[in-house]
């Protein structure tokens, strides 16, 4: 956990950038011309979309470690503690670094604000922080993930990145990225640089068609990771698939690929990845053999999504905090069922924010565990004035089908579901509650799971 001085420069950058000045790159480009451009130094992949950044960032830089590589990871949101956010071959930024590089971004707010930018954002100050840790500790590659969107994120400073990807696209802040999957597809290849390849996942024809005409215009590649045709062998606690996709130019194909991440989605970030570190090689830009890629899917971890913390009894948590993460989770709870779950009693704790998509949310949830004869569900409140009430959300969710109790404190909710004698107890929703329920096992099970 982040000690006295880390929580203080964390509120120090929340209370500064609560006036922060108005959206755009040029504030961004602004600072890190001050900080030296740390970015012009670091070798990048840019990852954007809407589900699936992390996981795809996470197999990429296994993959890369496995060829021997030293891999910068930059994240959002984090799952427990500022310091996830920033990582190096699996080691979090100390709390005296972060606050060393913080402070000093945080520096030139006034200067930055008097030459008429404004105030910096939170993602501008974090972006910042990373850049300039990175370019001290020197890896190899970054892999840069997007904050919302991919046009006009504080990501999107970088000019010339190794390869882009954008994962699977979806519904999400489209308050601020459009209300139709065109929209959210055109902010997100924003990212798509000047003859650099981009994949994409996304098997929309909407989505496809936004992201190959700005590859065009960009004189990009693009390698569709969704035309990839899969059959999984084994669908438990270790995935096993075989693959192949060609784009009529070029064929991957390759047996028995096993993966720990859990759930059909997971295999699809994996091809996703592979293609993208794939696209890397055939143009020489690293060394990694087919064995390399191989170990780096396999040992690939990404904390809170469908991460089995315990069995015996099971204990899962996943950070589906919106409707395409929560169908995913449902899709991998039924398969579950019919393997490792199967004749098991599951209770499931759920909590969401008010203004995410929650009555599509407790809708899917709904007719998911009704489908595994799940009825046991306890809602609870994400600690942040954003969560949704855990009253309102019971009324919601419960029917004759499932029992719904309502603990609006989220310890005493975890602690409820301990004590069920279920033989599987599944965390959903909010990043912010799954990264609090962490907590709560890692404190009750003594030991730090990673």
């Amino acid at each position: 956990m982040p000690n006295k001085a880390s929580e203080a420069v964390i509120r120090r950058i929340w209370e500064m950038t609560a006036k922060r000045g108005p959206i755009g790159l040029s504030r961004m480009k602004r600072l890190l011309e001050l900080l030296g451009n740390p970015e012009e130094d670091l070798k990048f992949v840019h990852v954007a979309g809407t589900n699936g950044k992390g996981s795809v960032c996470q197999f990429i830089a296994f993959m890369l470690r496995a060829a021997g590589y030293s891999v910068g990871v930059f994240t959002s949101p984090h799952v427990m503690e500022y310091n996830e956010r920033f990582d190096i071959d699996r080691n979090y930024i100390s709390d005296d670094d972060f606050c060393r590089i913080a402070t000093y971004v945080m520096s030139f707010a006034e200067q930055v604000n008097d030459e008429g930018y404004g105030y910096f954002s939170e993602f501008e100050i974090l972006t910042s922080t990373a850049l300039l840790y990175f370019k001290e500790q020197s890896p190899d590659i970054v892999i840069l993930e997007t904050g919302i969107g991919g046009k006009m994120d504080m990501t999107n400073v970088i000019l010339n990145p190794l390869v882009s990807v954008i994962t699977q696209i979806g519904f999400d802040h489209v308050d601020m990225l459009g209300d139709t999957l065109s929209k959210i597809a055109e902010a997100k290849a924003g990212i798509i640089k000047e003859g650099v390849p981009v994949i994409s996942e996304s098997s929309e024809l909407e989505v496809k068609e936004v992201i190959s005409d700005v590859a065009k215009e960009k004189n990009a590649k693009f390698i569709d990771a969704s035309l990839a045709k899969y059959s999984i062998n084994d669908y438990s606690e270790f995935m096993d698939f075989d693959f192949e996709v060609s784009d009529g130019t070029d064929k991957v194909k390759m047996d028995g690929v096993k993966i720990s991440l859990i759930g059909e989605h997971q295999i699809r970030n994996a091809i996703t990845a592979l293609l993208a570190v794939k696209s890397m090689r055939d143009r020489m830009l690293i060394d990694i053999d087919e064995s390399e890629m191989r170990e780096g899917l396999t040992s690939a971890r990404n904390m809170g999504r469908f991460e089995i913390l315990k069995n015996n009894p099971y204990i899962v948590i996943d950070g589906s905090h919106n409707p395409q993460g929560l169908k995913a989770a449902m899709e991998t709870l039924k398969k579950l069922r019919e393997t490792i779950f199967k004749n098991k009693r599951i209770i499931t704790v759920f909590g969401c924010f008010g203004d995410k998509e929650y009555q599509d949310m407790t809708e899917i949830l709904r007719s998911g565990l009704t489908a595994v004869d799940a009825n046991e569900v306890i809602v609870t409140e994400p600690v942040s004035p954003r969560a949704l009430k855990a009253e309102k959300l019971k009324k919601l969710l419960e029917d004759e089908n499932i029992a719904v109790t309502a603990i609006s404190d989220e310890e005493t909710a975890f602690d409820r579901a301990l004590s069920s004698g279920a033989d599987v107890m599944l965390f959903l929703g909010s990043i912010y509650l799954i990264g609090d329920i962490r907590i709560f096992f890692n404190r009750k099970d003594g030991k730090i799971n990673v």
